[in-house]
């Protein structure tokens, strides 16, 4: 059966006016999806064939939603989606996304489902799955969820541990819907740069909650003689990419001075250089620093 058969008439007149963004290097894959996009009455679609025109196309935005495999030309994409989310990479964070993922390799199939993408799908399928699936993320979208490690639709089936903290949901605008109920770019604009605003606010709060986990987790493993240069290695890289975020948002949206946060970061470096002469005095020192921010950002 034909996809536009369970489809609304009406649904499919509104998704017509659609943009979408297909980034696929295999000839015979990008024809299939533009079967299951013209199903919907979709014509206006961008191609790109490789991963420097993806990149160009995402950056310069104005698209509702992207379908993209997960590898073009050989390199992972999965790093662009993410830089997508995080507001680092286009004009908006909450574009509608399909990933394409080639072969059921369960640790890339994680990557891909970690890069915060609405919907996963697999490689070969029909056109008519495209279709069904785009129209179901214009009908509803999962509420995004916020964590230290992460920004996208919420999969959870129990909480992260980052700390113990209720994870906040914030409702994402879905230009799909917006573009198919006709609503004007600038109102639809304003809902974007609202849920941005709230989007960073809770990230600010998950990346100092985060880093403070880091450091009790360091403190705890040298209390019980576990602390192995392996966990110093990966911990001190977590909070130096933890910081470095943290500065960046907290100077930008909130216009708090960094000089806190710059010295933290000075003393994650200092600690890591000297790897094998720390004492458990050393990461308590950390943990406290870690707190501090914390309560900064969280109040609590």
């Amino acid at each position: 059966m034909n996809s536009t058969a369970l489809i609304p008439p009406t649904s499919i007149q509104g998704m017509a006016r659609a943009k979408i963004l297909v980034c696929e290097s295999n000839g015979m894959i990008r024809q299939a999806i533009r079967i299951g996009l013209n199903n919907l009455g979709i014509r206006d679609i961008a191609e790109a064939n490789g991963l420097v025109a993806a990149h160009k196309s995402l950056a310069e935005g104005g698209f509702d939603a992207l379908v993209m495999n997960t590898e073009l030309e050989g390199h992972d994409t999965t790093f662009m989606m993410r830089e997508i989310r995080l507001g680092k990479l286009g004009p908006d964070p909450f574009l509608v996304s399909i990933l394409l993922q080639s072969a059921p390799d369960h640790s890339k199939l994680k990557q891909a489902v970690d890069s915060g993408t609405d919907d996963l799908l697999l490689i070969p399928f029909a056109p008519d799955q495209v279709s069904t699936r785009l129209d179901a993320l214009r009908a509803r979208r999962k509420q995004f969820v916020v964590t230290h490690d992460y920004l996208g639709p919420d999969r959870r089936k129990s909480n992260r541990p980052d700390g113990g903290s209720p994870v906040v949901t914030i409702s994402p605008p879905n230009p799909l819907a917006s573009r198919a109920a006709g609503i004007p770019p600038d109102r639809y604009d304003r809902l974007v740069s609202q849920a941005r605003d709230a989007l960073g606010a809770e990230r600010i709060k998950r990346l100092a909650v985060g880093l403070e986990w880091e450091c009790r987790n360091l403190l705890t493993a040298s209390a019980g003689g576990q602390c192995r240069r392996e966990m110093q290695i990966t911990g001190f890289y977590r909070m130096e990419t933890l910081l470095a975020e943290l500065a960046e948002r907290a100077t930008k949206q909130l216009r708090h001075d960094s000089r806190h946060l710059d010295e933290m970061a000075d003393k994650v470096r200092d600690a890591k250089n000297r790897m094998s002469e720390l004492k458990l005095a050393d990461y308590d020192a950390l943990h406290v620093a870690s707190r501090r921010i914390s309560m900064t950002y969280c109040g609590s």
